[in-house]
Parts: C-alpha cells; sequence; structure tokens
C-alpha cells in the first residue's frame, strides 16, 4: 500500500500550480486572439455571431482540449502502475470525471460553433431548435456530435479495462483533424495524418505527465511509473516533432511564411516551446528518473513537472489560436487531384518504386517496433542475427507498400491495392512472427480462426466496404491495419509463436489459402467492383477498370502463396513427427 510524503508538496501548492498552468494557457490565446488576427472586425450591415461567441469559442475549445487532455492523460497513467494500486484506481476514477468535463465542454462548442458558422449570436440559436437540428448537417458540427459519444462512452463505462476506455477516449480525439485546417490542404492525406498523431502525443504526452504529478508524486509506485513514462513521453516528443513538421511541410509554400504570416509566427512559437520541453525532458532523464526513490528529488521532479506543465499549457493556448488563423495563401488550399485529394503522377512500374509520400502516422508507428525490436535484442544475451534480419525485413516490407509507390496508388488501382494487400496481410505478417521475440497472438488467439479470416475477406469484397475504405484516407489506412493485425494472429499461430495443436495448425493454413484462391477466382470472374471510384481516381496510363481487375485477381491468388510454402513445410514436418511417434 501507498504511503505518503510528507516533504514533498502536496494540496494546496498543486493547486497554485494547476492555477498557473490554466492562466498562462489563457493569457496566451488571449494575446494571440487580440493581436494574431484571430478575431475578425465587425463589418456594418453583414450578419455577426457576436462578441460572446467570437471570444467564448476559443475559450470553450482550450476546456475542451484541457478536459481531453487529462482523460487521456489519467487512462495514460492508469496503464502504467500495477492494476490494483490505489493511484491507478484514483486514475480510472478521475477518467471518468475528465470526460464529463470534455463532453461539456463539448456541447458547448457544439453551440458555439453552429453560432459561428450561421452567423447568429449564441442566444438567438439557443432559442431556435430547428437551426440546433440544423448542426447535424455540417461537418464541423457533426464531428463535434461523435466526439460526444466518445466522451459518453469513455466517462460511463467505469468497469470496461483502461486500455479500452483509452482506445475510446483516442478516438475521440481525431474526427476535429477531418474538419480543421487539415481538411483543405493540398495533400489532404499528409495533413490529416500529420494533425491525428499530433493530437494522439501531445495528448498522452501532456495529459500523462498531468496524472503522474497528480496522482503518484507523493506514491511508493513513483519510482516504478516515472521510468515508463519517460520512455513514454520521448516517443511522443519524436512524434509531436515529425507530425509538427509535416503540418507544416503541407500549408506553407516557402520558408518565409514562417516569419511573414501570422500563422507562420504561431508556428515559430510553438516551435520555440516544443525545444524549451525537449530542454525540460533532458532534464528530468538526468536528474529525476534514476534517483526518484530519493525524497530530494522528487521534490525537484515536482518542481521541474510543474515548471514543464505551465509551458504545456501556454502550448496548447498557441495551438488553440493556431487552428483559428488561416494558413497563408498557396499553402493551404487546392488538391492536384480531385478524388484522392492529393496528385498522381503517370503510373508506371518506376513510379510503383520511385513514388513517395512520407505518412507521419505510419512513419511513428513503424518506428515505435523498430525502436522497441532494437532496444530488446540489444538487452538479450544472445539474439539470432537472422532472426533481427527477418524481423526488419518485414518492417522494410511494410514501408514499402505503405509509404512507397504502391501506398500511392492502391486507392486508385485495384490491381495496386492487390499488391499492397497481400503484403500486409501475408508477407509482411509472415517475417515479424518469424523475427518475433515475443507471443503474437496471446489472448486472442481465438480471433486467429479460419471462419474468422475467410468472414473479413467476404465482407471487404462482398459489401460496400471496399468502396468506402478506397474513398478515404482514414477508412483506407484503418482498413490496411485491420487487416494486417489479423495477418499477424494468423501467422503468429502458423509460424509456431503461439502455441497449437498441428492440426489447428493446418485447418488455418488450408483456410488461408483457400482464402486467397477464392478472392482472386472472384475477382478474375466477377463483375466491376468498386468501379465507380475506380474510374474515378485512376490515374493516367492505369488500364481500364476490368483489365486491371482481372490483374489484382491474379496478384491476389499467386502472390501469398510462395509466402504459404513455409507454413506448409512446417505443417507437414509437424504431422510426419506426430504419425511418427504414434508408430512408436
Amino acid at each position: 500500500m501507498a504511503r505518503a510524503f510528507p516533504s514533498v508538496p502536496a494540496g494546496k501548492p498543486v493547486r497554485t500550480y494547476a492555477g498557473a498552468a490554466v492562466a498562462a494557457g489563457v493569457v496566451v490565446l488571449v494575446v494571440v486572439l487580440r493581436f494574431g488576427g484571430a478575431i475578425k472586425p465587425e463589418f456594418p450591415g453583414l450578419p455577426t455571431a457576436g462578441p460572446f461567441t467570437e471570444w467564448g469559442l476559443p475559450l470553450a475549445r482550450f476546456c475542451f482540449d484541457a478536459c481531453a487532455l487529462g482523460c487521456v492523460g489519467t487512462l495514460t497513467a492508469a496503464l502504467l502502475a500495477p492494476a490494483s494500486s490505489p493511484e491507478s484506481r484514483s486514475c480510472r476514477r478521475a477518467a471518468g470525471w475528465w470526460a464529463l468535463g470534455w463532453a461539456l465542454a463539448t456541447a458547448l462548442s457544439y453551440v458555439l460553433t453552429l453560432s459561428n458558422l450561421i452567423p447568429l449570436p449564441a442566444g438567438d440559436l439557443l432559442a431556435s431548435p430547428d437551426l440546433l437540428e440544423f448542426g447535424t448537417s455540417i461537418p464541423q458540427t457533426q464531428a463535434l456530435l461523435v466526439v460526444l459519444a466518445a466522451t459518453a462512452v469513455a466517462g460511463l463505462t467505469w468497469r470496461l479495462p483502461p486500455a479500452v476506455r483509452l482506445a475510446v477516449a483516442v478516438f475521440g480525439l481525431l474526427p476535429p483533424a477531418y474538419v480543421g485546417h487539415a481538411a483543405s490542404a493540398g495533400d489532404h492525406d499528409i495533413a490529416v495524418s500529420a494533425l491525428m498523431a499530433h493530437l494522439v502525443s501531445v495528448s498522452v504526452w501532456v495529459g500523462g505527465l498531468v496524472a503522474v504529478l497528480v496522482h503518484f508524486r507523493r506514491s511508493q509506485e513513483l519510482p516504478a511509473v516515472l521510468p515508463r513514462f519517460s520512455a513514454l513521453a520521448l516517443c511522443c516528443f519524436a512524434a509531436v516533432a515529425v507530425s509538427g513538421v509535416a503540418s507544416a511541410w503541407v500549408r506553407l509554400s516557402a520558408p518565409s511564411d514562417l516569419w511573414q504570416s501570422a500563422y507562420g509566427q504561431l508556428l515559430l512559437a510553438k516551435t520555440a516551446a516544443l525545444v524549451l520541453l525537449g530542454l525540460f525532458g533532458w532534464t528530468h532523464r538526468r536528474r529525476t528518473v534514476a534517483g526518484i526513490a530519493d525524497r530530494s528529488v522528487r521534490r525537484t521532479f515536482v518542481r521541474l513537472a510543474t515548471g514543464e506543465v505551465i509551458v504545456m499549457a501556454a502550448a496548447v493556448g498557441l495551438a488553440i489560436g493556431l487552428s483559428r488563423t488561416p494558413p497563408p495563401p498557396g499553402g493551404g488550399g487546392g488538391h492536384g487531384q480531385s478524388a484522392l485529394e492529393y496528385a498522381l503522377a503517370p503510373v508506371t512500374p518506376g513510379a510503383l518504386i520511385t513514388e513517395v509520400r512520407l505518412d507521419p502516422t505510419v512513419l511513428i508507428l513503424l518506428m515505435l517496433p523498430a525502436v522497441a525490436y532494437a532496444v530488446h535484442a540489444r538487452r538479450a544475451a544472445s539474439w539470432p542475427a537472422g532472426r533481427a534480419i527477418v524481423w526488419y525485413a518485414g518492417l522494410a516490407l511494410t514501408a514499402l507498400v505503405l509509404l512507397g509507390g504502391v501506398g500511392s496508388y492502391a486507392r486508385a488501382m485495384l490491381s495496386v491495392h492487390s499488391v499492397q494487400h497481400a503484403v500486409l496481410t501475408v508477407v509482411a505478417p509472415l517475417l515479424l512472427c518469424l523475427g518475433a521475440p515475443f507471443t503474437v497472438a496471446g489472448r486472442y488467439r481465438f480471433l486467429a480462426h479460419p471462419a474468422v479470416y475467410f468472414g473479413a475477406f467476404v465482407l471487404l469484397y462482398g459489401t460496400p466496404w471496399l468502396s468506402w475504405s478506397l474513398s478515404g484516407y482514414a477508412p483506407h489506412l484503418l482498413t490496411e491495419l485491420l487487416f494486417f493485425g489479423l495477418g499477424l494472429l494468423v501467422f503468429g499461430v502458423l509460424t509456431g509463436a503461439d502455441p497449437g495443436t498441428s492440426g489447428d495448425r493446418a485447418r488455418l493454413l488450408a483456410a488461408v489459402t483457400l482464402t486467397h484462391l477464392a478472392v482472386g477466382t472472384y475477382l478474375l470472374l466477377a463483375p466491376p467492383v468498386a468501379a465507380g471510384w475506380i474510374s474515378l481516381a485512376a490515374p493516367s496510363g492505369a488500364p481500364g477498370v476490368l483489365a486491371d481487375q482481372r490483374l489484382a485477381g491474379a496478384v491476389a491468388m499467386l502472390l501469398p502463396l510462395p509466402a504459404l510454402v513455409l507454413p506448409a513445410v512446417r505443417a507437414a514436418g509437424r504431422g510426419t513427427a506426430v504419425l511418427v511417434r504414434g508408430g512408436r
């Protein structure tokens, strides 16, 4: 059971620091709104939402972001401590209250956003229920309704595991990414990806630090929790930097926009805050993380962490002001390709290799396992080089089909989509599972079932799912990640990374093989699939819709087969061994 450390600042000082952090964020936000041009002057004779909406909307957004950070951060902290600890239980309870505040801020933002868009003063809007309902047809307010549903789930489902509630809360961060400046950026997919990665990383980092400071500063669990959070914060810092650079890249047309536009100046201010936060983190790792069990070091940690939170609050104020400031002309609008919302060069075999789209979310998702595997292999007494080679080959192949030309053309050509899908579902999972240092399937092994694998492909190709997944960045990424995860579970069983009988493996291998043969046959013989989208998005030089589908069928049928040879040989070897033992 945790015991208190009397020498560590408690109650009143922390409340004082929290008030200072909130004040810093609000002051920065007000200054940005007043002098940064985010509050537009009124013009006589034109309708206006009024000063209450103009000033209330960014302040409501500040409350929205603060509660979102608190909800995500407390759930993150709950996962860093033993589930039975009082601090973990306290974090889970606090997350519910943060979610309630998040929901209230979302409801207020809904009203003020609608007031700003119509425009109509908020009081008049509340007196007109029909106008309030009009918000269900506007993307900006539709996104807020999705957030409201997510906050309700995160706040009211007390008995769900913290990991599930955290996943719901993280999902609640994402809808606004589709209706801000990212929605009008020329490289829409990269802009949305950068903003999603930015929002999630900042929420885990900032909210997590606040939760550790509030719930663990006087706990015996802090020496175990702080090193874990420090490693997580370092990953978040890198993710924030990468996503911030990508976001600036697609919104600014020239480096001079950084100092010649209000948007660029706010970006520079945010960059300065990030550098300062990096110095805080470096100081933590040098002075507090290793010696946190000492009471004097604990006091140093509290002082540093509270200063860091104040800077973070100011950065949140800058971010909200930035979201209300339009990007400079020429850097944030126009799509080179009307359907895909990014430009595609004419398709050639060389373009499938040379084209590159550095998606920040995918980069971060690939960097984390790459670094984690290297750390694990270094700590192991002797780690087989061959296992590391196949692991990194699997990651490299995954990066190739997601970030290279295959990833660029996959949403526009069914044949290229079939290549990406086969690699992510079969080839890359096989390599990763052969090199994995851990049980891949584990408690979710029940999903690695022949019926589940076959049913997933039936749903993809037999319902509107395929058209939906090709028509948008987020649906496509989600679909590929789901099938990639299913492939990892399946090949975790087939390669022996997860315990199972040879009969289970043989049936699963047969189901996987027959599934890909069936999908290939279907694409070869069926009428055009997702023809409306493919004909709209296909780049110049692409074959006709039906010819492209026939090629996709051949790929779906043939590409997975060589990768299935190794599991088949292993299954046959195990079966022979069982027969030999039975004969004895």
